[in-house]
């Protein structure tokens, strides 16, 4: 069209030499105005023909346009570029039908246009970019949008906005909003929620400032349904999670006291065969039958504390222990362990270590346990050591721990198993060995709350050491001298002596298990106290009225009435002889927090079954009488 349009103007301007565009140009001096009579020739109509087709098209392309643009400036825009496009057309139609004689006046009309386009443009900003890119963005947006003045006077909406407000597609700018559920929502300018019933939204009012005076107000219409739906489903499937570990805790609780009850009389009457058998074969059986009932003990232990792991309610309780006392438990209890599976039981401890420490041994000898648990486990023939070495600073003392054994190994690709919860590695080799696969998993946790890391080095089919380094505050600096030699002295065969008698004493003992009543007294057998037990809540509480006692040992699981109604109704009684008698809670319930919540109901201590025997003989010397304890040794 351009070359066309060049080609034309080069005929005009050659009319002399050329008749293709005009082929005569006379000059007439008749009539009100003198004027050109100008002769059409071919080439006229050809550039006419194509300055129709490029006139209309450009019209019906605008008006095709406008149809399918919505409401806004981009539809102002096409619609102006339409009606620029008519004046041309009309001076080619004023032309053809010679109204206008002797004058070419497309030219002039096509300035018009040319010339309204621009003053729409300069004036109006009909066509500026950013506008329009503004109306296409809000349009476009999910959310929905409404604009008003400063008076509240509609401005515009996009389509979201008018689906949620119908009423808004006919209100035109400058309109008072008066929809009701509009009025209500523009009561309050500042954001809120708004709800029409089937959506929830957020309402975001933005004040729209021109020069410092408001203009007006921007109002974004924010879905937030869905949010609130997942938000009701998490809250609720919070809530499901949250009974399910309430459920999970007192089925914890229910478990470890159905357990450990049974348990409880396992070692207690194998501890009385211990104390009582004179035959060698019988004692080796109840040796036997002492280990496995710990191995059992030892599983729900880990069981247990794998829950208060992941529910956060593990704690590190520091106390003051004898270091001695730690390392001869742990030879006793491996030392029989390791003789039994023909394997050499080294125990290395560097002598100028203080005897005296503060921190948790309790987790210490769970952690160390574990460590040479496993060890002898996976270590079918050579030496299973254990190194005590230590570094003191002032006050404290960094304990060096390691395990090493000569075992089975770990593969390398197998190393990221090892702390994960009920993970097992090398299944068909190790099937046969026992365990929960829980262990490393606690150990490592223990460790992390103790303030240590747990270091592993491993060779495949020669063996593995596990260490850690611990500080501890010091409390007596005197060396322990030489375990080794200690230990090489240590008796074999096992022998109970109590530390002290009360032959004064009197306690009452509830439990509603006759088995366990029998196995409490066999333990306190040597102390020469005397024991009255009852097999119920009901029978305690007539006892107190009937007796004052020293001490009472009470259940908590019962029937009828268990140990915490009993203890409630113990406190309401006028006629109780033992108002001021110390009531120790003794139950096999051992989980995080038992402890506190026993002492936060009255009781004066805890002691969880199974009965440890220097447990036992503690509280007894805590809470008996003074005058009626007597020393044995």
């Amino acid at each position: 069209m351009f070359g066309l349009d060049g080609v034309a103007l080069l005929c005009i301007w050659g009319y002399k030499h050329t008749n293709m565009y005009y082929n005569t140009v006379s000059f007439v001096t008749d009539g009100i105005v003198p004027h050109l009579v100008l002769g059409r020739g071919p080439f006229y109509y050809i550039f006419l023909i194509q300055l129709i087709i490029q006139l209309m098209g450009c019209f019906l392309i605008t008006m095709y346009a406008n149809r399918r643009s919505k409401k806004g400036r981009m539809k102002l825009n096409v619609l102006t570029l339409g009606i620029c496009c008519l004046f041309p057309i009309i001076g080619l139609v004023l032309s053809l039908s010679r109204v206008i004689d002797g004058f070419d006046v497309v030219p002039g009309f096509e300035a018009i246009g040319i010339l309204g386009f621009g003053i729409v443009i300069i004036f109006y900003h009909v066509f500026d970019l950013s506008i329009s890119a503004h109306e296409e963005v809000i349009k476009s947006m999910d959310e929905a949008v409404l604009i008003l003045d400063a008076n509240g006077g509609f401005i515009e909406a996009n389509d979201k906005a008018e689906e949620l407000f119908h009423v808004l597609s006919s209100y035109k700018k400058g309109d008072s909003v008066s929809e009701k559920r509009l009025k209500d929502i523009l009561a309050d300018k500042n954001n809120f929620e708004y709800n029409n019933g089937n959506h929830s939204f957020e309402v975001h009012v933005n004040k729209i400032w021109n020069k410092r005076i408001l203009a007006g107000y921007a109002i974004v219409f924010m879905d937030v349904t869905e949010n609130k739906m997942q938000l009701q489903q998490m809250q609720t499937l919070k809530a499901n999670a949250e009974n399910a570990n309430k459920a999970k805790s007192e089925f914890l609780a229910r478990m470890s006291h159905e357990i450990r009850t049974p348990i409880n009389a396992v070692l207690g009457m194998n501890e009385m065969v211990l104390r009582e058998s004179k035959e060698p074969e019988i004692k080796k059986y109840s040796m036997d039958i002492r280990s496995s009932a710990q191995t059992l003990l030892g599983i729900i232990n880990d069981i247990l504390d794998f829950s208060k792991i992941e529910s956060g309610k593990l704690e590190i309780i520091p106390a003051e222990y004898e270091l001695n006392s730690m390392l001869n438990d742990l030879f006793n209890m491996f030392s029989l362990r390791t003789q039994e599976k023909g394997l050499k039981f080294e125990i290395v401890v560097d002598p100028k270590l203080p005897s005296k420490l503060y921190g948790d041994d309790i987790r210490i000898r769970q952690v160390i346990s574990n460590f040479l648990s496993n060890a002898v486990k996976y270590t079918e023939k050579g030496t299973v050591t254990f190194t005590l070495a230590g570094k003191i600073e002032e006050d404290t003392v960094i304990l060096h721990f390691m395990v090493k054994d000569t075992g089975m190994g770990i593969r390398q690709e197998n190393m990221s198993k090892l702390f994960m919860a009920f993970e097992r590695f090398d299944e068909m080799k190790n099937r046969y060995i026992e365990g929960t696969g829980l262990g490393m998993n606690i150990s490592a946790r223990i460790l992390k709350l103790m303030g240590a890391d747990l270091k592993v080095e491993s060779v495949y089919g020669k063996g593995s050491s596990f260490s850690f380094d611990l500080r501890q505050r010091i409390i007596e600096k005197e060396p322990i001298g030489s375990f080794q030699e200690r230990a090489r002295k240590a008796a074999v065969e096992y022998v109970y002596q109590t530390s002290f008698t009360a032959p004064e004493g009197e306690i009452l003992l509830v439990d509603d298990n006759r088995v366990n009543r029998k196995v409490f007294c066999g333990l306190l057998k040597q102390t020469r106290v005397r024991i009255k037990d009852v097999g119920s809540g009901k029978e305690c509480l007539e006892e107190i009225q009937r007796k004052h006692y020293d001490m009472i040992f009470l259940d908590h699981m019962m029937p009828e009435m268990d140990g915490m109604e009993t203890m409630s109704r113990m406190k309401q009684m006028q006629d109780n002889r033992c108002a001021d008698t110390p009531v120790i809670m003794l139950t096999a319930n051992a989980i995080m927090g038992a402890r506190e919540n026993y002492l936060a109901a009255g009781f004066d201590d805890f002691l969880a079954k199974p009965i440890e025997q220097e447990k036992l003989d503690k509280i007894m010397i805590q809470w008996m009488p003074p005058e009626k304890i007597r020393s044995s040794v």
